[in-house]
């Protein structure tokens, strides 16, 4: 039978942890707020800036855009804010892999598969066993 301090023990190892969990989420979130990107319509006449609120924060035209017609000026647009969202999103993606370093654990995560025991897992926790210590 487990100690009351081998408890205690554990217990402390999983709050250091989440603590730390939380110091790599809120460095996320501030890099995500400072992340900007630029998507370019395949023509190379359209560059449109994406912030970290993922808002377009600055498009430019090349002078030969201006010689487009109004539907081709429009779908060159388009595809410059879709190609900076991807940007984005894929950018987020490698951020949060920098963070777990598990290209599989990111994209659980992201399609809303990876369990809490998997995450804790990963660090060496096993969230069935309280008592468990940490890998060190």
């Amino acid at each position: 039978m487990s100690s009351p301090s081998g408890i205690g023990g554990a217990l402390e190892g999983l709050l250091r942890q989440a603590q730390e969990q939380q110091r790599r989420l809120a460095e996320l979130q501030r890099q995500r707020a400072e992340l900007r990107v630029t998507g370019e319509s395949p023509d190379g006449l359209v560059r449109v800036s994406v912030d970290g609120d993922m808002k377009v924060g600055g498009v430019e035209l090349n002078a030969r855009a201006m010689r487009l017609d109004s539907v081709s000026l429009a779908g060159s647009m388009q595809a410059a804010i879709d190609a900076a969202y991807a940007a984005f999103e894929e950018r987020q993606r490698e951020m949060l892999g920098e963070m777990i370093g598990d290209s599989e654990m990111v994209r659980r995560a992201q399609d809303g598969t990876l369990t809490p025991e998997d995450w804790f897992r990963q660090f060496g926790v096993d969230l069935s066993d309280p008592t468990r210590t940490l890998r060190r």
